[in-house]
């Protein structure tokens, strides 16, 4: 019976070693893929040599391909290459397309140009519509900046309207500023009303001081 318990604690213990050794070689395995300093080349087999030298081939194409300082073109092969510069090339056109990054104009054909100035054109438009201080007016043309002209003010209204700090009062009309007069004091009589610190009781009317103060008696009893 001691002779089994002995030979059962050997084999768990051989099971043991094995499976520590197994995830020791994956752990060697993807650092090499990785070229981390932990790798240990010695101990891979052939098998893992080709895994480790496929991994760093991909990796040096992505660098290529996204134009990083690791990458390394003399490692390319021809196809490589030419597909490192296709989609290097897709990238300059998407990053052009969509203003993010620096564009190279200068590396974009004719028609890729023109369809380049057409969605920077569209997102200045845009910019400016929004009132953001990405917008280049200077670019817009006449019915554009006219559009954009209208749609600023019809914000600043709103804005005023409702109490906003950006809210220019000066670019109001004497209607417009009438209209945001009378929300500005409905504003503060709801304040009021509601006990918020927004409050300013100096700029209630009689009337409305009144009421506040007799809905404030009712409550309390």
């Amino acid at each position: 019976m001691a002779f089994y318990l002995v030979l059962m604690i050997s084999i768990a213990g051989f099971t043991r070693l094995i499976w520590a050794q197994s995830l020791d070689q994956k752990e060697n395995l993807f650092a090499c893929k990785n070229g981390w300093d932990s790798c240990v080349p010695s101990v891979l087999t052939p098998a893992n040599k080709d895994e480790v030298a496929a991994a760093r081939r991909a990796q040096n194409i992505s660098a290529c391909e996204n134009d990083w300082t690791s990458c390394n073109r003399s490692a390319l092969s021809e196809p490589e290459l030419a597909e490192v510069a296709v989609t290097v090339h897709r990238n300059i056109v998407s990053d052009c397309w969509s203003g993010v990054g620096s564009c190279d104009h200068a590396k974009l054909t004719a028609s890729e140009a023109a369809a380049v100035a057409v969605a920077e054109n569209q997102r200045n438009i845009s910019d400016c519509l929004n009132g953001w201080s990405s917008c280049k007016l200077s670019k817009l043309s006449p019915s554009e900046l006219s559009e954009v002209t209208i749609t600023q003010h019809r914000r600043n209204v709103n804005e005023c309207w409702d109490g906003g700090v950006s809210c220019d009062r000066s670019k109001l009309s004497p209607t417009e500023a009438s209209a945001v007069t009378v929300s500005d004091h409905q504003r503060n009589y709801m304040a009021c009303v509601n006990g918020f610190a927004a409050c300013d009781a100096s700029r209630l009317t009689p009337d409305e001081s009144n009421k506040i103060t007799i809905g404030k008696s009712g409550a309390s009893h």
